[in-house]
């Protein structure tokens, strides 16, 4: 017969504690459980949003303006970024200056104002995140808030841009004249540094070439001695020519053609002679500048014709940023001395054809009978190339409907710093991609170090 228990039987009797004891611990089990889950989940989304803004305010730094605002880029490359994961961009202002509430999980972007006077960007993003087992205990949304700030040149940069404006530079690629597409791709490269000029950490300079490389009247007498306004030569048919003294100049010759020491007494480049007193290019190197309006002026004017002598133009590249020529150059100009921690020196040398023109004395080789002393216009600019990366400069080149395969083809890969610096465009889409390239890896090196630590 079963027996009942008295009152005093379930006092002492410990069997089935347990349930009770569970079901009051499941609440703060769950809780912490859900905590971990929903936290979990917020800290992912900070990385998401951290990670997500420091490359689109870098990008901001080394991507250039165009017609764009800085809020629409950093939106752009943020909605790129943000792609893949359970975030997105809220909305943006619209014209009358409104904005819709951001949703869960959309982010609302905030100072995005890029300060001139420090050259930085201080952008900031925030939203709100839902939980799902934390709204048990009233928690329903984590507030999240990260901020980036860059400081767009961090390192300063020196850049010498060497074209070729060839009388070839006229003839047409699907319609359009090389020259002109160079003019686009130069343009386009410019308005990647424009920010980095107004803030003063950039500067560029230009060296137009063709058959010669065109001097300001300002510098001439700070390259060459004062020469002769004539030059009588017996040329290569017996017949005596006299020549007229140009604005161009020419290499130098003797133990100093290949450095990249100041001009001075046995170190003078040749002046340039012509049967009419004229030379080509017609327009004047640029040296280095913050002042995007005047390049962009020159890269308007530029016109085509002449031979090609790049080994001129190669030698002036690496003249304009070579410390050596401290004294040539005018205020403002002036390079610095090397500092890989804080300064990139770079040249990009553009081409569209083989280097054909050497000069014997100041008058081509071909004219006066005299070979070049210094070889062939393809060997001086291979031995310039290596010296000039030796002394620290970063090289890039381009050869614009350049034969695979060529000799040229070899000479502009030679000169390239690496294989990551050396680009061969059939077209003018092609050559502003290539330009742009060369901009944004070097913005991009400008700003490397730029994000704030936090």
């Amino acid at each position: 017969m079963k027996q009942h228990k008295t009152g005093a039987s379930y006092l002492k009797d410990k069997k089935g504690t347990v349930a009770p004891l569970f079901g009051l611990m499941v609440i703060p089990m769950l809780a912490i459980t859900g905590a971990a889950i929903d936290i979990g989940q917020a800290i992912t989304a900070e990385t998401n949003m951290q990670n997500a803004l420091d490359s689109a305010t870098v990008a901001v730094c080394g991507g250039g303006t165009g017609n764009q605002s800085t809020e629409e880029i950093l939106r752009a490359f943020l909605t790129a970024e943000l792609d893949g994961t359970k975030l997105s961009m809220a909305p943006p202002a619209d014209p009358d200056g409104n904005t819709q509430a951001a949703g869960d999980n959309e982010l609302e972007l905030i100072d995005t104002e890029f300060d001139a006077a420090t050259g930085s960007l201080n952008p900031k993003v925030k939203t709100t995140t839902p939980t799902s087992i934390l709204r048990l205990i009233g928690i329903n949304e984590i507030d999240l808030e990260v901020e980036s700030s860059v400081k767009c040149g961090a390192k300063r940069l020196e850049l010498s841009v060497v074209v070729d404006v060839t009388g070839s530079m006229d003839s047409r690629v699907n319609g359009t004249k090389k020259i002109d597409s160079m003019k686009a791709a130069a343009t386009d490269l410019l308005n990647i540094f424009e920010r980095n000029m107004d803030a003063g950490v950039t500067k560029i300079g230009m060296v137009p070439f063709s058959e010669s490389v065109r001097i300001p009247e300002s510098l001439q007498s700070q390259v060459r001695e004062y020469p002769s306004h004539t030059y009588r030569f017996r040329n290569r048919n017996g017949h005596w020519s006299t020549y007229i003294l140009t604005d161009c100049v020419t290499e130098r010759n003797g133990n100093h053609r290949f450095t990249e020491d100041a001009p001075g007494p046995g170190r003078w480049l040749n002046p340039m002679y012509s049967s009419n007193g004229n030379c080509k290019p017609s327009q004047s190197l640029i040296p280095m500048t913050t002042d995007h309006a005047q390049l962009q002026t020159v890269i308007d004017g530029l016109q085509a014709s002449g031979g090609t002598a790049g080994h001129l133009g190669t030698a002036w590249g690496w003249y304009m940023l070579s410390p050596e020529w401290q004294s040539v150059w005018p205020a403002g100009s002036q390079p610095e001395e090397h500092n890989e921690d804080e300064l990139i020196k770079a040249t990009i040398l553009m081409t569209d054809g083989d280097y054909n023109t050497e000069y014997c004395r100041g008058v081509n080789d071909s004219t006066i009978n005299c070979n070049s002393p210094n070889g062939t216009s393809k060997a001086q600019a291979e031995e310039l190339c290596t010296r000039m990366k030796e002394s620290g400069i970063v090289v890039y080149a381009i050869g614009f409907g350049i034969s695979s395969g060529s000799s040229q083809e070899r000479l502009m890969k030679d000169c390239a710093t690496d294989d990551t610096k050396w680009f061969f465009p059939y077209d003018g889409e092609q050559l502003r991609a290539a330009f742009s390239t060369i901009g944004k890896q070097l913005s991009g090196g400008q700003a490397g170090k730029a994000v704030v630590q936090r």
